[in-house]
């Protein structure tokens, strides 16, 4: 490159102008763009087969995920993942300016002709800043390990060591881009022989820790499952209010116990995630009606850092069994107070594996197969939590509960985590990498670097293997109502895979806001000098190095 900056800026505000929101049409055309940019490198003309499409199974956008190799010169077994994600969130906060959103230059003058307060204006006035949708979160990442792989497939001896290059969609919403990366990271692992030494996300460190001061490196990633309670209560008329059993007043109850609660916030070493939160608490039922809801559904986004779907689950029973006891006291207090006699029902409260376990010995077997043919039924294009809680509502269908139940399970999407507990070669080598990047930016460029456990924005680096047991996968699967219909993860692929990470990202502040901008001086100039070190260091430390100093 004559003007890495400038080459870099320019497939920046390239990949920038394909507006590939999630879930939408316009999202498959950046996969196809990446790939045929890098399709003009001489090296993927010569190797055409190292240049791959992988379309996202059964996806109703069209989406793919590109991968594409490059092999060092002299041949290493020692593979480096360059990852990244070419999906980005809308642009409905961007008002009047919506139209600019995905031509940063073009709306970076247009927000100097309006002005901005605050940090955002100092930053805006500094001229140092690019501002628009997808800048920082994470298409400049993307540009900058599409640069590096460039020079890669220009000369094979630059970094003495293989790059696999992957750009997927969908991180936004639920990594269908990534999970469907699996099966192609485990099968050129083993077509070719490889030892995966590293997987390097470049997501702005500003996603992963919005708090700290200076650039930070983080060596894992949370995780997150969404346990889930579908709550069956007792219809009545709002008249005879006593006789039913609200499943709202239930579903009221969990949400009380577990949103915000801190005793909850997972824990590992001296990072703390934060609390479970509700994303949904609603009736299931269609239209108005004077009938006491008998049907409530609510569910979490619950963050980990150590704890295994099993410990979850066994919270979340009891969570909803104490929920029950408190539903069932106020009912009875406040029938005391009336002075009404009745009898109130104490809710059930068992597992999705347990209720699809009953069902099935009440259908005489054959459920799973009923709810395949279900979810095929179902519009692909509808919300994955909708078509869960869905396949929930029609097999209460086939076997309604003999009075009120409370079912605990899970939701997709589902992102293990993963830590670096410094006890593998692998774990131990890439903390060694991580203390060189800050070494060199401290050195050369005069910037503070941290180092994090965890990368506290949910990413595509969980699905870089698991770290627990098969147990603890059963549970997840099982637990989760049309696993392997509704939402699928290479199970075996997953659990196969152990490979140390590490993001390292650009510069930049206020992702998913109007007020998304870039660093660009260091995103453009220092950046591809760190991530290019991690990469060499990598290289430099792999199990064959003495094969390749004798050769």
């Amino acid at each position: 490159m004559e003007n890495p900056r400038q080459d870099i800026l320019d497939l920046l505000v390239e990949l920038v102008g394909i507006p590939s929101v999630s879930c939408t049409s316009a999202e498959a055309q950046a996969g196809r763009f990446i790939h045929s940019r890098l399709g003009e490198l001489s090296y993927f003309r010569d190797n055409p087969g190292n240049l791959q499409l992988l379309p996202v199974p059964g996806d109703p956008f069209g989406r793919e995920v590109v991968m594409a190799f490059v092999e060092a010169v002299p041949t290493v077994k020692g593979t480096v993942i360059l990852t990244g994600h070419y999906d980005v969130v809308g642009t409905d906060d961007f008002g009047s300016l919506e139209e600019l959103a995905f031509s940063p230059l073009e709306y970076t003058s247009a927000l100097k002709e309006r002005g901005l307060d605050g940090d955002a204006g100092k930053d805006l006035k500094s001229g140092d800043y690019l501002f628009g949708r997808g800048v920082m979160d994470m298409k400049c990442g993307l540009a900058v390990e599409m640069a590096l792989l460039s020079e890669a497939a220009r000369d094979q001896s630059s970094l003495g060591v293989n790059l696999l290059f992957l750009a997927v969609p969908d991180e936004e919403v639920g990594s269908a881009g990534m999970r469907a990366a699996l099966p192609a990271l485990s099968k050129i692992k083993e077509d070719r022989g490889l030892d995966y030494l590293g997987a390097i996300l470049t997501e702005p460190g500003n996603a992963g820790a919005p708090d700290a001061e200076g650039e930070v490196v983080f060596l894992g990633a949370v995780g997150k499952v969404m346990p889930f309670f579908y709550c069956a209560g007792i219809g009545s008329h709002v008249g005879q209010y006593f006789e039913g059993l609200s499943a709202s007043l239930l579903a009221s109850h969990i949400s009380l116990l577990v949103e915000g609660n801190p005793l909850m916030a997972d824990r590992a070493g001296n990072e703390t995630a934060p609390p479970p939160a509700c994303l949904s608490i609603r009736d299931i039922r269609n239209g108005y009606s004077v009938t006491i809801p008998d049907r409530a559904a609510v569910f979490f986004n619950y963050m980990t850092l150590a704890k295994t779907p099993a410990e979850i689950m066994k919270e979340m029973k009891q969570v909803a069994e104490d929920a029950c006891k408190r539903t069932v006291e106020q009912i009875r207090e406040s029938v005391s107070r009336l002075g009404l006699p009745t009898d109130v029902p104490r809710p059930r409260v068992v597992t999705f594996e347990e209720f699809a376990s009953g069902t099935d010995m009440v259908l005489g077997g054959g459920a799973k197969a009923r709810v395949r043919e279900l979810v095929r039924s179902m519009d692909p294009a509808l919300d994955d939590r909708q078509r869960s809680l869905s396949v929930v509502t029609e097999m209460l269908g086939w076997a309604p509960p003999a009075g009120p139940l409370v079912i605990v399970g899970f939701l997709p999407p589902y992102y293990p985590h993963r830590q670096n507990d410094g006890q593998s070669q692998g774990d131990l080598r890439m903390r060694g990498v991580a203390d060189r990047v800050i070494e060199v930016a401290r050195r050369d460029h005069g910037i503070s670097m941290s180092s994090r456990e965890f990368f506290a924005g949910i990413c595509d680096l969980s699905y870089m293997g698991f770290q627990g047991s098969a147990m603890d996968m059963l549970c997840m699967a099982s637990n989760t109502p049309g696993w392997g219909s509704v939402y699928r993860v290479a199970l075996r692929e997953l659990m196969g895979l152990d490979i140390p990470v590490l993001n390292l990202g650009p510069s930049g502040k206020d992702p998913h806001r109007p007020t998304e901008r870039l660093c660009l001086s260091y995103s453009l100039e220092v950046f591809p000098v760190l991530l290019r070190e991690a990469v060499v260091s990598l290289g430099l430390s792999q199990p064959d190095l003495d094969t390749l100093k004798g050769s």
